[in-house]
């Protein structure tokens, strides 16, 4: 049996949950009369071979020793109930471990495998602290919550809370054709766009739009401090420079090394992988190398056979044979590809240096005059430009094939945005040495706007000695509301023309910039339909009716508002 074509399921069983509910899942074991440890994920994108899910290993775990089930999440799929994002997990995810765990097929011991949506899931089933759960892999992980998921920056991620949010049963989107983006920009209130364009109203587009701030519902389906110290497990994790969950990855493995009772369990591993490939090691649900990503090509050392690490963590943890041998960060640096080690992340060894913004306040374009050196400015004009909410700054290129390539997760060449009067662009001289970057780059920008509220983007790149730029960074990152700089618990007012330091954080970034490359920052106010315009009202933009406004926006960098990007950098090697 080749055990990467995913077999027929042993058999199918109905789990019952605490509250009556009852959830679909299959069983995948080679000896339904021996009980074996048990690999759980629990999806809403469908359990069966058409479905996102792990099904492609169950041959491999059940060959392996291990019992595989994948069942279907609230609401999705044949489960009952009604689906809310994040909202039912934790405690169905319990239920469903403590229920498997006393079935004769299972040896009592249970862990979890999954990505995205699935590989969030084992943190919320952790902090319910079920008896029977051992340990957890959980790769490509949002945050949980909205801040790094719907509204990261404050700015509301409008193009997949749309899409996501408006998934049927069997995770298939209710439209069947791309939406005309550009149509919606005049759509208001933008919450009732989901009726538009499916006729109904749909409940988890809806809860994106409406909790935009930390209130009651966000706290309730958000990890803190407390929950992390309940997480006495080991967990790997699994995650990619190019990841759209990046940020949520790493902020749950820096919080379980900072609270947990397992904190020298927790195992990280970074790749130069976008969110499909993250869990597989940089494979195609582990078949096939996903090489190259657009402008970045992948080398041989740069995949990892992700399920053998998996396989050596659950058997320590879940077999008690072995012992799983891997320091406890390990990540990959392109540019100079190749894999470091490290104790901790942030990585202790990191240092951070600035590049300042500098120009004659022409910076517009990419044949503006805008610098990046490591000389801090001193009197110096600021750049502006003006923010149009009619006509933004696109967040896709045209590919090859004709058809709009999402910037989302593709590290590709910039320069056909940046000829525009609404970008600014800096960047540095060739470098005469090389340039290692490895943690949360962060942008501080100095700026003011005449509007009631603004929104500012970063993209950072390396522009290689023959002018050709390869983005930098993950999905989402990068992106900051001025009315949401002091995080979601509330909306701070902008008065208009005063200077205010914003930081855009562009999270983790793992590069090298070579000898003879340069590094470039463009600045802009718009990524569209990535997210949707601010309409520089001060009105939330989920809610807003009032036709929007065109904005002046400045950055300044003089000796009084420096301008910087703060690199984390190590030594060299």
């Amino acid at each position: 049996m080749n055990p990467f074509i995913p077999p027929k399921p042993t058999f199918t069983v109905h789990i019952p949950m605490r509250d009556g509910t009852n959830l679909v899942a299959d069983v995948f074991t080679a000896r339904p009369d021996l009980a074996q440890p048990l690999i759980l994920e629990i999806t809403p994108y469908g359990r069966g071979p058409k479905g996102l899910n792990f099904g492609n290993e169950s041959g491999y775990w059940m060959a392996n020793g291990y019992v595989h089930v994948i069942a279907d999440c609230r609401g999705k799929g044949d489960s009952e109930g009604e689906f809310a994002a994040w909202v039912h997990e934790g405690r169905d995810c319990h239920d469903t471990i403590e229920w498997l765990a006393s079935q004769p097929f299972c040896s009592g011991r249970v862990g979890m495998r999954g990505s995205s949506y699935t590989g969030t899931n084992p943190w919320y089933a952790a902090r319910e602290q079920p008896p029977h759960l051992r340990a957890i892999s959980p790769s490509a992980s949002a945050a949980g919550g909205i801040e790094d998921i719907s509204w990261l920056g404050g700015i509301w991620s409008f193009e997949h809370s749309l899409t996501w949010g408006s998934r049927q049963r069997d995770g298939a989107l209710f439209f069947t054709e791309p939406p005309d983006w550009w149509t919606l920009l005049e759509q208001r209130p933008l919450l009732s766009v989901d009726e538009r364009l499916t006729g109904q109203m749909q409940p988890v587009y809806r809860a994106f739009g409406e909790h935009r701030l930390r209130d009651e519902y966000v706290r309730s389906i958000e990890m803190s401090s407390d929950d992390y110290r309940r997480i006495g497990i080991p967990t790997l994790a699994f995650t990619g420079w190019q990841d759209g969950c990046l940020g949520g990855t790493i902020k749950h493995f820096v919080q379980a090394r900072s609270h947990s009772p397992a904190r020298d369990r927790q195992y990280l591993l970074i790749g130069p992988w976008n969110h499909h490939g993250a869990p597989d090691g940089g494979y195609d649900y582990g078949l096939t190398p996903i090489n190259p990503l657009d402008d970045l090509h992948i080398p041989a050392n740069g995949f990892v056979v992700a399920r053998e690490l998996v396989r050596a963590f659950f058997d320590e943890h879940l077999k008690e044979q072995g012992r799983f041998e891997q320091s406890l960060v390990k990540l990959f640096l392109t540019g100079e590809n190749t894999w470091i080690e490290a104790a901790d992340y942030p990585l202790p060894q990191a240092q951070p240096r600035s590049l300042y913004l500098h120009s004659q306040g022409r910076a517009n374009r990419l044949g503006g005059d805008g610098v990046l050196s490591w000389e801090k400015p001193s009197t110096e004009p600021t750049d502006s430009y003006v923010h149009d909410p009619r006509d933004p700054v696109p967040s896709d290129l045209p590919g090859s094939d004709g058809r709009p390539r999402t910037l989302r997760e593709w590290p590709c060449d910039l320069a056909p945005l940046l000829n525009r009067d609404d970008m600014l662009v800096y960047q540095t001289a060739p470098l005469t040495e090389a340039l290692r970057v490895a943690g949360d780059v962060k942008v501080w920008l100095q700026v003011s706007t005449d509007a009631l509220d603004a929104d500012f983007f970063c993209r950072l790149e390396d522009v290689a000695s023959d002018g050709r730029g390869m983005r930098l960074g993950s999905h989402g990152a990068g992106r900051q509301r001025m009315g949401g700089r002091n995080g979601i618990e509330y909306d701070v007012p902008v008065s208009p023309g005063l200077v205010i330091e914003l930081c855009v954080n562009l999270l983790g970034i793992g590069h090298t910039f070579l000898p003879g490359h340069r590094v470039r920052l463009s600045v802009c106010s718009s990524a569209y339909p990535e997210t949707f315009p601010n309409p520089g009202n001060g009105e939330p933009v989920t809610t807003n009716i009032d036709p929007p406004r065109k904005a002046i926006q400045r950055v300044w960098h003089d000796s009084t508002h420096p301008s910087r990007i703060e690199l984390p950098t190590l030594p060299p090697t």
